[in-house]
């Protein structure tokens, strides 16, 4: 036999590794078609595995790298060898090198769903995996192949489905959701319309509160930025509902403006329903001269902080922050869940670049707020007064002349007057930028007899046939079209269609409960002034947040649930489209009876009482008590006195708000308020009619407001006997009232009888009930 030659032996040697090759390919084959399953059974995959396999596709090309080198230097041995062998060896190297290709591409993908199943590896497994590779590589790679496709179509599908499993499995490990944000437990409730003084001790309260490590534990509205926002009543209220504690600033605008009043509405409503879920803390900034603190609120006067009376009076506005502090510092730290440190104060910058051209007044800093003084030529000894202040845009917006003479030492008259136009300039401007739309539908004209309904989408079908019974009544009704992606899109989207409307009409049903379109609607509509009508489809009234409770609690209802459905839509008829006249007197008094009895107070309706009302026996005596809201108090003690004398009484004692602020973000208007008497209208009707006896409860609010015009000129059209009580000081005759008021007082036979101290409230009380009995006689 002879002897093989070296030729014989690298053919014989290319024919084991083509062999090699083809086993190595149908090993790949056939764990590539397991691939997929072995996906498929896998649960849980490893972030960190796929960077594991972009550093294997590397060890590749570098090894294939190494296989060139190879490949070139048996190229150099192969130039003496023989023509025709030359080409046997170059047609293999091409078939090598296809199955080379293909090889590359099934042990990326193998690389991928092996590392993908087992997810926790040890290191000397990754070895072994490293090891393995490169041998297998080492055989494979003896030509120059071509580079490998990491972006083939079976790796990326691969890739995708793994991502999808990733997503799927552990959702926060692909998409890392940012910490969640610890909730403010810590409430300052206080006036809008307040003062600049009153807006002051706020904002130094809130100061240094921060400072004693509360700065995350606080939620103020100033702080939060929102005060521009058309969203920022419904915050407010969010923030009620949700905090642990809360620090109540008391005075007369606190008592006057309805925001104030719903939030100290809130928070008595939740301490009712569970005295624990937070702690009320009061503190009396001024005197009440024109208000007086609501009953509801007696369990807190022994803990309130009185800056009022005694020492604390004469304090400066420094001191008496400091006396609140030191009263109330040691309650607050127990329902703080942050305890941040204080923010180290910076100085305002004094380079001047213009920022505040970017920002709203409400939101001016005080360096902003000294930027724009220098830019109208105010001179540094006036913008230093205001700097010395910390005036900034927030308590800018309450400054008066007044305050600029007593309190920043502004007593040039050309300087204040400057500053006053050029604030209301500013406004102005501010009102007619596209994101204020909110400010512009506060003055939007209302179209008559048009109701918008606020309602969930659950209720969709309800709303869709109580709007076709209203428009066969001739009235027009809108109602929300789109829902936005936020809150803010969604009063953006609805907002002005609600501006529109006279009427909105609430339908409560469970839906309704929790629902945030309800929520912010209402809370919308009673923030532009709108008058609230609900109709009570379900009794909610013990689940319903305590936000709209305060809001929709002396609100006219419609009760739809026991009552037949005509005759509720009869009401709400009459109520939003009242007739002007009904043929008949006996049927006059029926139908308006009727009227009168289908629409309560939601509160009232809800829990089944109503104000005290009796029956139309004629022989029965009755006193009828005409007075305004702001002395509620003094008029449930006078009503007690004469029922304990025998005297059976009727007063409409639901509190409705009646004083209107001057702040543009707070109050209602004001025909919504007269609106709140006159839906009582039809029952003051029939409860004078019975009375024998008017006693008017004389105020200056009294003497200026709607319920004294309409109560008195009934009292006379009906030839009521009355008598008069000032329940606050006067001059007599009233110089400021109406002359239709003023000429039924002077034809009175005697004046009025005086109460408006406490002295005189027990010195002559007596003396009402006998003034009361000359005109009753009380049977024996």
């Amino acid at each position: 036999m002879e002897p093989a030659t070296h030729e014989d032996s690298k053919e014989t040697d290319h024919i084991k590794d083509a062999d090699d090759d083809k086993i190595n390919k149908e090993q790949l084959d056939i764990n590539a078609n397991e691939g997929p399953s072995i996906e498929k059974g896998h649960e849980k995959v490893d972030a960190g595995d796929e960077k594991l396999c972009v550093q294997q596709e590397n060890i590749n090309i570098q090894e294939e790298g190494q296989g060139d080198q190879d490949s070139k230097q048996q190229g150099d041995q192969q130039q003496t060898s023989e023509g025709d062998t030359k080409n046997r060896e170059q047609l293999e190297n091409e078939k090598n090198i296809k199955n080379v290709e293909e090889t590359n591409k099934d042990a990326s993908a193998i690389i991928n769903v092996e590392i993908k199943e087992k997810p926790k590896q040890s290191a000397e497994e990754v070895r072994h995996i490293d090891n393995d590779t490169k041998k297998s590589h080492h055989k494979v790679h003896r030509s120059k192949p071509t580079p490998v496709e990491k972006d083939s179509s079976f790796v990326k599908e691969v890739k995708r489905e793994a991502k999808r499993v990733e997503d799927r499995l552990n959702p926060n490990r692909s998409h890392p959701s940012k910490p969640k944000k610890v909730k403010k437990g810590i409430f300052v409730s206080y006036s809008p319309d307040a003062g600049f003084l009153e807006r002051k001790f706020v904002v130094e309260t809130v100061r240094q509160l921060k400072e004693n490590n509360l700065a995350e534990d606080i939620w103020f509205d100033k702080d939060e930025k929102n005060t521009d926002n058309p969203c920022w009543f419904s915050q407010r209220m969010e923030a009620v509902e949700k905090c642990r504690a809360a620090v109540l600033i008391l005075s007369d605008s606190y008592f006057m403006c309805p925001v104030s009043v719903y939030e100290g509405k809130a928070l008595l409503e939740r301490q009712m329903v569970d005295a624990s879920s937070v702690k009320v803390d009061l503190v009396l900034f001024s005197s009440l001269e024109e208000t007086e603190i609501p009953r509801q609120y007696n369990h807190l006067l022994r803990t309130m902080v009185d800056l009022t009376a005694g020492i604390h009076a004469k304090k400066s506005l420094a001191e008496k922050t400091s006396v609140v502090i030191g009263s109330l510092m040691e309650d607050l730290e127990k329902y703080a869940v942050i305890n941040s440190p204080p923010v180290p104060y910076t100085p305002p910058e004094h380079d001047f670049n213009g920022e505040y051209k970017k920002k709203k007044i409400c939101q001016w800093s005080v360096g902003d707020l000294q930027e724009w003084l220098f830019k109208l030529g105010i001179k540094e000894f006036y913008r230093q007064s205001l700097a010395e202040g910390m005036v900034d845009g927030f308590l800018l917006m309450s400054v008066t002349d007044q305050d600029m003479i007593h309190h920043l030492g502004i007593e040039s008259r050309v300087v204040r007057k400057k500053i006053m136009q050029q604030i209301l300039l500013t406004l102005d401007k501010e009102h007619k930028q596209p994101d204020n739309w909110h400010l512009r539908a506060r003055t939007q004209k209302s179209k008559s007899n048009s109701v918008y309904l606020v309602y969930d989408p659950a209720d969709v079908r309800l709303a869709q046939n109580l709007k076709a019974d209203l428009l066969k009544k001739g009235l027009q009704v809108i109602h929300h079209q789109k829902l936005g992606q936020s809150k803010e899109e969604f009063l953006q989207l609805n907002g002005p269609s609600i501006a529109t409307a006279t009427y909105v009409l609430v339908i409560l049903t469970d839906s309704a409960t929790n629902s945030p379109f309800v929520f912010h609607e209402v809370l919308f509509s009673d923030w532009l002034g709108k008058k609230i009508v609900t109709a009570m489809f379900h009794n909610i009234w013990h689940s319903l947040r305590p936000a709209l409770k305060a809001v929709l609690g002396e609100c006219p209802s419609v009760d739809f649930e026991t009552k037949l459905y005509g005759e509720s839509m009869d009401v709400l008829e009459h109520h939003i489209k009242p007739l002007r006249s009904v043929p008949g007197v006996v049927l006059e008094q029926a139908y308006l009876n009727k009227m009168a009895d289908g629409l309560k107070p939601l509160g009232i309706l809800a829990n089944s009482t109503s104000p005290t009302e009796y029956t139309s026996d004629e022989a029965e005596p009755r006193v009828f008590i005409s007075y305004q809201w702001d002395m509620q108090s003094k008029v449930e003690d006078i009503k007690r006195l004469l029922e304990a004398n025998s005297f059976l009484c009727w007063a409409d004692i639901s509190p409705t708000m009646t004083q209107r602020g001057h702040s543009s973000m707070s109050t209602r208007s004001g025909h919504s308020h007269v609106d709140s008497s006159e839906t009582l209208q039809s029952q003051i009707q029939r409860n004078m009619k019975a009375a024998a006896v008017v006693l008017c409860c004389i105020t200056p609010k009294y003497m200026q407001s709607d319920n004294c015009v309409k109560d008195l000129t009934l009292a006379e059209t009906l030839h009521k006997p009355i008598v008069p009580v000032m329940l606050r000081f006067c001059p007599w005759p009233p110089e400021g009232a109406p002359s239709q008021v003023r000429k039924i007082f002077v034809r009175l036979p005697s004046p009025p009888i005086d109460l408006s101290n406490e002295k005189l409230f027990k010195q002559n009380i007596h003396v009402v009930v006998e003034r009361i009995r000359k005109v009753i006689v009380v049977p024996k």
